[in-house]
């Protein structure tokens, strides 16, 4: 096996197993995200564990960061967005509105600054101090993309931002916070990428799991902003509405979870790819000779 044969198999397997929720009923629908999402995420924190340990120092402490950010990830979803009401119930009971809201965005303020932490170990070890030529007019896009699909739907909000009620100023701030998370994350990992690519070390299966970790923040807000441009693709009872994020998101957490499980496997691959080429192959002639004695 190795890590471009495995990803050939599995990333397709991902797509299916994303796109399955179209087909099947809502309620069973319903119930395959509330397990697929916490259940990706929890396999992905456990693999940025094991990945930690086969590092040291800085890296290990990024990969332990990483794993507590999937980690959070996975039981915020499970608290706040889970279909299950008596468990959603007996947490909000009693937590009004704003209250609700705060707990949410202290959640993610803590997790959004554990992924900052993960990009600060990252730099430590990376020699290359500037972004490339390429490297620059990636972030700009991603800057301009990102602010883009996180204000564009919510306009009107954005325009009164400081004259709205506190619920919304603070739903505001976690749309922005989103946005800044994509923005300072993309260019430590170009960094990061040219780093490896100068070491000619792998480089697909890391950039593999960050594009799960873009994908499910990105094209969610991009398919909202899409719908705010052209209201007529979907109606508003439309069940796509509701199933092409959770799409996103089961594809976006299983695609970590796919390129973690390589970014361990890629080393043991490689020495089997090499052991493999080292080995004499059988002399025909020799083998005949033998069975004929």
């Amino acid at each position: 096996m190795s890590t471009t044969r495995f990803l050939g198999i599995t990333l397709p397997l991902v797509l299916i197993l994303a796109l399955l929720i179209f087909f099947l009923p809502v309620g069973a629908a319903s119930i395959y995200v509330a397990v697929t999402q916490p259940l990706a995420l929890l396999i992905g924190s456990a693999l940025a564990l094991y990945v930690s340990r086969l590092y040291r120092k800085q890296l290990r402490a990024a990969f332990v960061f990483l794993a507590a950010f999937l980690f959070i990830y996975m039981l915020a979803i499970i608290l706040f967005l889970s279909p299950f009401p008596l468990l959603v119930s007996s947490l909000q009971s009693g937590i009004s509105e704003t209250g609700t809201i705060l707990v949410v965005e202290a959640i993610q303020f803590l997790n959004y600054l554990i992924l900052v932490l993960f990009c600060i170990y990252l730099l430590k070890v990376v020699d290359i101090k500037r972004l490339s030529g390429n490297g620059w007019i990636v972030f700009a896009v991603t800057c301009i993309l990102s602010l883009f699909v996180a204000i564009y739907p919510e306009w009107e909000l954005f325009k009164n931002l400081f004259t709205s009620e506190l619920p919304l100023f603070l739903y505001a701030t976690i749309r922005l916070l989103d946005a800044a998370l994509i923005i300072v994350l993309m260019p430590v990992i170009w960094l990061y990428i040219q780093y490896l690519k100068s070491r000619q070390k792998q480089s697909m299966t890391f950039t593999i799991v960050i594009a799960g970790i873009v994908a499910a923040t990105l094209l969610d807000y991009l398919f909202e902003a899409v719908l705010n441009g052209f209201p007529e693709l979907l109606g508003q009872d439309s069940p796509l509405r509701a199933s092409v994020p959770e799409t996103i998101f089961v594809f976006g957490y299983l695609i970590i979870a796919v390129g973690l499980y390589a970014h361990r496997k890629q080393d043991e691959w490689g020495f089997k790819a090499i052991d493999k080429a080292m080995q004499p192959e059988a002399n025909p002639v020799e083998i005949k000779r033998g069975k004929g004695h």
